[in-house]
């Protein structure tokens, strides 16, 4: 406070710091105490706790104290090209994504089959695997000529010994969840086979 205000506001601006001292006090007081009563009862480990706790009533209080943001205005004094700018670059609301997954249900379905399949073979063998043997039958059929399902044998010589058992329609599906999935590199070679088909 300046020399020249009148004393009754010198001596409410005094009131009201000694008032605030004496929250400021009364806080400072609690919180001593209350550490030395974790310390004393719980030890070092219930002091933290209570130390940490009181830190976020601090933070709590401290956002609850805190005003809001004030709200920008937008007005004419902003330039024409910085309102083109933004409503090139800002935020966009109401509008939705043009091109949606569940537009899309069977890329959904292959797309998490895919990713399931390294986590076990029972995750393989019914969702990833059936896919793939329906694939392997119908490049088998349209450029060999060779039914999966009616001429195994044939269609293990040109599908290959080390791909066989993974898309081989005969083989029972597993319901081992602890066995191991298959992994990426395997699933690479499966699918680079099947182009080359």
């Amino acid at each position: 406070m300046s020399d020249g205000a009148p004393p009754r506001v010198r001596q409410a601006a005094r009131a009201g710091l000694a008032a605030r001292a004496g929250q400021v006090a009364a806080v400072v007081l609690a919180t001593l105490g209350a550490l030395a009563a974790a310390l004393v009862i719980a030890g070092p480990f219930g002091l933290v706790i209570v130390a940490v706790s009181l830190a976020a009533l601090a933070v709590v209080n401290d956002l609850a104290r805190t005003p809001g943001a004030v709200r920008e205005r937008r007005g004419p004094w902003a330039a024409p090209w910085a309102r083109a700018a933004w409503a090139k670059i800002g935020p966009r609301r109401g509008s939705s994504a043009a091109v949606r997954t569940a537009d899309f249900p069977a890329y959904a379905k292959i797309s998490s089959d895919i990713g399931w399949a390294s986590v076990s073979l029972w995750h393989y063998d019914h969702g990833l695997r059936q896919l793939l043997a329906r694939l392997f039958e119908s490049a088998l059929a349209e450029r060999h000529r060779v039914d999966l399902t009616a001429d195994p044998q044939q269609a293990r010589s040109l599908v290959g010994e080390d791909i066989w058992p993974l898309i081989d329609p005969a083989r029972p599906p597993s319901f081992d969840s602890n066995a191991p999935g298959m992994d990426l590199r395997t699933l690479t070679r499966v699918v680079d086979r099947l182009e080359q088909l």
